[in-house]
Parts: C-alpha cells; sequence; structure tokens
C-alpha cells in the first residue's frame, strides 16, 4: 500500500502544481500584468518599487513646473506691459526737457505720467489663481499700496514680503516660485548720494538709507553778529536771512553809512534803520537793524548764523551743526536716514538728492511727474535742470524692469527645458516598468497551451493507474 500512497500523492501534487500554474497563467491573460506580488520575481519585484518611485518623482517635477511656469508666465506678460509703459514715460520725459516746451505745456505731460502711474501700480499687484504675483511669500494681499491725496498718488509703499519659497523643478534643481516685487522694481546698487544746489551740502560718510531721490530743505534760523559793533539781527532776519554758518563777515561804516557782506557792493543806510537789507556775492542777503550800531564804528565784524535741515518738507527737521560731517536727516514718514556732510554749508536753498542705484519704479515717476506740474513752484531754468537730472532715474527704473524681463524669461525657458527632459525620462521610466510588470501575452499563451498539455496529461495518467486491478498483475 506504500507503493500506492507514494504514486498517489504524488500525482496529487502533481495536479496542484500544475492547476495552480493554470490559474496563475489565466490570470496573467485576463489582467495583462505578470508581477503581481513580490514573491512572484523578488529582483524584478523590487526594480519594480524603485522604477514606480521614480516615476512619482518626475510627475510631482512635472506637476511643480506646471505650476511654476503658469505664475510666471502671467508675471512675465505682466512685466511686459509695465515695460511698454515705462517706453512711454521715457518718450514723455524726453519731451519735457526739450527747450520747445514751457512750464505749461509740461502740465499735460504730468497727467499722462499721473495715468501711467496707476496702470504700473495695477500691473505691479497682478493675481494669478487668487494669488499675488510679486508679494513674495504673502500671496493674499496685495503688495503694493498708494497714498492718496485729492485722488493723486503722493506715494507708494511695497507691503509684501521678502521672502519666497524654492520649489523642486528637477533632481537636485529648485526654483523660486514666487517674486519679490521689492527685489525687481528698485535698484539694489547704492552709491554715494550725488547733491544738486548751492547750500554747500554734501554726502555724509555713513550709509544713508533713502531711496530714490530727495529734496533737502535748508532753512535759516538765527543770525548773530560777534563783537560790540552794536548791529544786530533786523526784523526780517529770522525768514529773510539766507546766510549759514559761522564764515560770513559784515563790513561797516557808519561814519559813511555804508554796510557789506562778505566783501560785495556796499549797501547805503541811515543809521538807526531798523530793517535794512546787505545783498552780498551770489545774491546772500541779510536784515540788519542799526538802531543800536556806534555812530563812529568802522570795521568788520564776523557773523554766526543757525539753521535746520529737513528732507520731508519741513515736517521733521534738525538743527545744522556745521562741524559734523555726517548728521542723519531723518524722513519722519518713512523713518528712512539721509545723511549730510554740514561742514560746507553757507546757505539756504534746497538741494535735490540723488540716491543712484536704489531707483524705485513709483518713486521715480511720481518724481518726474510732481517737476513735470512743477508742485515746488521752480524757477523754468530750475525745472529744467531738476528734469535732465531725473533722466537718469527714469532710465534705472527701465534697465530694472529690463532685469526683470529677462530673469523671468530666463527661468521660463529653464522650465520649459527641464520639462521636456522630465518628461522623456518619465516615459522611458514607466515604459521600464510597463516591460517588468506587464505579461508578454504571446508568451503566455504559449506556456499556458503547454501548461494545460501537461496538466491533461498527468490527468490521462491518473485515470489510467486508478483503473488498475489485482487482475492486471497476474
Amino acid at each position: 500500500m506504500s507503493g500506492w500512497g507514494s504514486i498517489y500523492e504524488s500525482t496529487r501534487l502533481a495536479l496542484r502544481r500544475h492547476g495552480a500554474e493554470l490559474a496563475e497563467l489565466q490570470q496573467a491573460i485576463s489582467t495583462g500584468v505578470r508581477l503581481r506580488r513580490a514573491s512572484d520575481a523578488p529582483a524584478e519585484a523590487f526594480r519594480l518599487l524603485g522604477l514606480r518611485a521614480e516615476s512619482t518623482a518626475l510627475a510631482t517635477y512635472g506637476e511643480n513646473i506646471r505650476r511654476v511656469n503658469d505664475s510666471l508666465a502671467v508675471a512675465s506678460t505682466a512685466l511686459s506691459q509695465m515695460s511698454e509703459l515705462m517706453a512711454r514715460v521715457r518718450v514723455l520725459v524726453t519731451q519735457g526737457t526739450s527747450g520747445t516746451y514751457s512750464a505749461s505745456n509740461r502740465r499735460p505731460i504730468a497727467q499722462e505720467l499721473d495715468g501711467l502711474l496707476g496702470q504700473m501700480l495695477s500691473l505691479a499687484n497682478t493675481k494669478h489663481s487668487g494669488r499675488y504675483l510679486f508679494g513674495g511669500t504673502a500671496t493674499r494681499a496685495a503688495p503694493y499700496e498708494a497714498d492718496y491725496e485729492d485722488g493723486t498718488i503722493t506715494a507708494v509703499r511695497y507691503v509684501g514680503h521678502l521672502g519666497t519659497v524654492d520649489v523642486p523643478v528637477a533632481p537636485g534643481v529648485d526654483h523660486a516660485s514666487l517674486i519679490v516685487g521689492d527685489d525687481i522694481f528698485r535698484g539694489h546698487d547704492r552709491s554715494q548720494p550725488v547733491f544738486y544746489g548751492d547750500t554747500g551740502a554734501a554726502a555724509g560718510s555713513a550709509t544713508s538709507t533713502v531711496r530714490t531721490s530727495a529734496w533737502l530743505t535748508v532753512t535759516h534760523g538765527t543770525t548773530t553778529y560777534l563783537g560790540a559793533s552794536g548791529i544786530a539781527a533786523g526784523a526780517s532776519s529770522a525768514d529773510g536771512d539766507t546766510i549759514l554758518g559761522d564764515g560770513h563777515t559784515l563790513t561797516i561804516d557808519a561814519p559813511a553809512g555804508t554796510l557789506s557782506l562778505d566783501g560785495g557792493d556796499a549797501v547805503a543806510f541811515t543809521l538807526g534803520d531798523a530793517d535794512v537789507c546787505v545783498t552780498g556775492p551770489g545774491g546772500l542777503r541779510v536784515w540788519v537793524d542799526t538802531t543800536a550800531l556806534a555812530p563812529v564804528f568802522q570795521g568788520t565784524v564776523n557773523i554766526q548764523a543757525t539753521g535746520r535741515l529737513s528732507i520731508d518738507d519741513g515736517a521733521g527737521t534738525v538743527p545744522i551743526d556745521f562741524a559734523n560731517a555726517n548728521l542723519a536727516v531723518t524722513d519722519t514718514s518713512t523713518g528712512r536716514v539721509l545723511y549730510v556732510n554740514c561742514t560746507g554749508i553757507e546757505q539756504t536753498g534746497h538741494e535735490t538728492v540723488r540716491l543712484p542705484g536704489t531707483a524705485d519704479l513709483f518713486s521715480a515717476i511720481i518724481t518726474v511727474r510732481d517737476l513735470m506740474m512743477n508742485t515746488r513752484g521752480l524757477s523754468e531754468n530750475k525745472q529744467l535742470e531738476c528734469l535732465n537730472e531725473a533722466v537718469s532715474l527714469v532710465n534705472e527704473v527701465a534697465e530694472c524692469l529690463t532685469m526683470a524681463q529677462t530673469s523671468v524669461g530666463t527661468g521660463l525657458g529653464l522650465l520649459s527645458t527641464l520639462g521636456v527632459g522630465l518628461e522623456a525620462r518619465k516615459a522611458n521610466t514607466d515604459d521600464q516598468a510597463a516591460a517588468l510588470e506587464n505579461a508578454d501575452l504571446v508568451q503566455v499563451a504559449t506556456d499556458l497551451a503547454r501548461r494545460q498539455t501537461l496538466y491533461e496529461m498527468t490527468l490521462a495518467s491518473a485515470s489510467r493507474l486508478l483503473q488498475l486491478s489485482l487482475f492486471d498483475y497476474l
């Protein structure tokens, strides 16, 4: 019985094996999948898992590229429109600085510049998919805010964030997904301030923080005449004197009834006059009181005149320290500082201060617009001089826009190249995975037929063995 038992068991195992393999082959035929379990082919299954992980990572990179590319494409369009507007600004500035335009002719130019400024502000606050593009990581609020006065924009501030987020767009390659407007709409190559004026003010040694340009107002405080001549400041001195510092002199000839400022032309006076205007070289002016002047005094007296500085139209002022080569003058509205060398200041007036390398897109247009409108009541010559100085501001911000366009365009080109490469790589990876995972239907059909034949042969053999009896062995 042991022989028959062994034959029976062997037959049963063979039928089971053939049946299991037939089931596997039939499953492969119906699903088209060869590897359904890691145990089917451990080495190939391990490789397949790696290929699937790589394909998933490549798909993620591709999605990141698509999202970043979409944002950059919209940003590129906005920058192109801003560049077109800036080209018009440059044309208007050229017209306004030509000799054919008078002060009245420049007003329409100022009005057009104001309209262009509003369009620039709108484009700087461009949104895409519900997110602001130029606010850095602050994507939910407009990155630029404007101050208005009687419907006119007087200032534009960046209120976005300075940070961005780098997104992986390829193995080992990250790309910024957000744009910081404060990085691209102004210069970042600050150099020494340049003063345009006659007051004697100059740039201090410390690094100023004001941007684009500033309007330095140098005003008179008090005038003091040294010595015992009896001469004193006149009633109009506080508002009328234009001298500053201690480098001025007044030559007095009381018997002759003449006064001379800094060696200039003699001015006649009558002893006892309480408010005499004495004009010196370059239009310098003092008002003096002669009521206490000694009738016989002849000589030269030294003068000391105090003053104040402001860069916010007098909202905040600082006393002039004529020995200070690095006096901080603060704009109270922004907190930004201009450092001034006061050692050469000799007279009152206004200084246009240019901050090369810091030009801000909006401040530059506002500056030019206000100069075209002549909001400070400048003389024709002074207005034209300031406008010519402002041309460099416009050129600087135009260059900033060009650089921004180039940067974004380069980014789009890089993403396009990466996208094509990643797409091809993912297709190749998927093909390799499919080759490992999917069944070769022709081969499977052949194996199925062969296995079916073996199964049937085993069944036939088993049937024949099971029909044997004792008489077959007699």
